[in-house]
């Protein structure tokens, strides 16, 4: 009998790429510009820059904020194993689950009908989920089998071996052979593996198993093909708040102090028998979790773009690697020494908000692309192809490779 729990989003797929029009050309050189849909009911004009008479340069900002967008959908849930909770954030009420190891005798409950967890892949989350679903089990007394799925002849081969996970004792196979074994299959590869690959992926899982991510940028890649998943599958997803790295460290910590860990968050996207919420936070929890809240795939990959790709990784090391080379061109790297003494708050802000400006206009163009669904069809077409190109055109290399990295060693 199905397990009473329950998960309903209800939120709609994004418009058809049809419904707006075309991106505008980026640039001669590299054949297109990533613009704004002007379908989006928003408008954005942010920032206002003006030069006076006299020739200085001088920056009026104008900041003009977004409208407050409400959740569409409830991220209530139901679950028969876990405690829920109700909390108030924002004015909003919003339900979590605590997690700690003395929740770990649930975990063979919320786990029901499961007999092997096939983990596919091994980048930033493989090696710390897989290691802490087996460790979280086995403190459980479960039975149910964890097994890395790698591709043949993988460079992680050695590394699974090293962690515990090999042939002889079941754990450690190829990637199909361990999807099809598999009740749940954590797809783990990278965003783009998983478009080139997921219908290899569907066509190799068992009628009624789960399908568990934690990226869910796949969804918004079939919604931009017109797909969905397969409809004989549940998929879920658990996304921890940290690199991987850090959910195995602190899942350790956790030995010693009851509740170390990275949080997460967990949705449902489709639920064929009933079980996907008490699966999905049995997931979280056997990851360390302290707390899980709900939330949606669509919520969750929007979210990623915009707050990972287009602030932390581009928007922040964009503005000082910026800020670095402006100042290299005066002659005066010696200012970042300790930047706020010696330019003082009004100076160093006459730096910062130029390159702001761009970090801010650019942002919003992705939001707003977000909204109608244009960045999965970019992605697909720029490709492998499209960051070689750039490379060779912006002469662009590894981060740490830069000359503000390389100076930064000395300083």
């Amino acid at each position: 009998m199905a397990a009473t729990t329950s998960f309903t989003p209800g939120v709609s797929a994004p418009a058809p790429l049809s419904s707006s029009p075309p991106c505008k050309a980026f640039s001669k050189t590299l054949g297109f510009k990533l613009g704004s849909s002007p379908s989006s009911s928003t408008t954005l004009k942010p920032l206002i820059s003006r030069a006076p008479a006299n020739g200085r340069p001088s920056l009026s900002v104008r900041m003009v904020s977004l409208p407050s967008v409400l959740p569409t959908t409830s991220l209530d849930f139901e679950t028969s194993v876990f405690k829920k909770e109700k909390i108030a954030l924002a004015g909003h009420d919003e339900y979590i689950v605590r997690g700690g190891r003395d929740l770990f005798h649930l975990l063979p409950d919320a786990f029901k009908g499961i007999k092997q967890i096939g983990v596919i892949g091994r980048g930033s989350q493989g090696p710390a989920q897989v290691q802490n679903l087996r460790d979280s089990l086995a403190e459980a007394k479960s039975d149910i089998v964890v097994k890395i799925g790698l591709r043949k002849g993988s460079r992680s081969l050695a590394e699974a071996r090293a962690a515990g996970f090999t042939e002889e004792n079941g754990t450690l196979g190829d990637i199909w052979e361990t999807i099809a074994g598999s009740n749940l299959v954590l797809l783990l590869i990278s965003d783009s593996a998983q478009a080139d690959n997921y219908e290899k992926v569907f066509s190799h899982m068992k009628p009624n198993s789960m399908l568990g991510l934690s990226h869910d940028f796949l969804l918004g890649h079939l919604q931009s093909l017109g797909l969905d998943f397969p409809e004989n599958i549940s998929v879920i997803t658990v996304c921890p708040k940290g690199m991987g790295p850090s959910v195995r460290r602190l899942y350790v910590q956790g030995k010693e102090v009851n509740g170390a860990g990275i949080d997460s968050s967990f949705a449902v996207h489709q639920d064929v028998d009933g079980r996907a919420t008490d699966v999905a936070l049995g997931w979280s929890v056997a990851l360390g979790s302290p707390f899980t809240f709900a939330t949606t795939l669509e919520y969750e990959y929007q979210s990623d773009i915009f707050g990972e790709r287009g602030i932390l990784l581009g928007a922040v090391h964009g503005v000082v690697e910026s800020l670095f080379r402006r100042t290299s061109l005066q002659r005066a790297c010696w200012l970042y020494a300790t930047p706020c003494q010696r330019m003082g708050k009004k100076n160093l802000r006459l730096h910062i908000v130029p390159h702001f400006i761009v970090v801010w206009t650019s942002c919003m163009s992705v939001m707003k692309m977000l909204l109608v669904g244009v960045r999965f069809v970019v992605l697909c077409w720029l490709g492998d192809d499209f960051i070689r190109r750039a490379c060779q055109l912006f002469q662009w290399v590894k981060i740490d490779q830069t000359r503000m990295w390389k100076v930064g060693e000395h300083v």
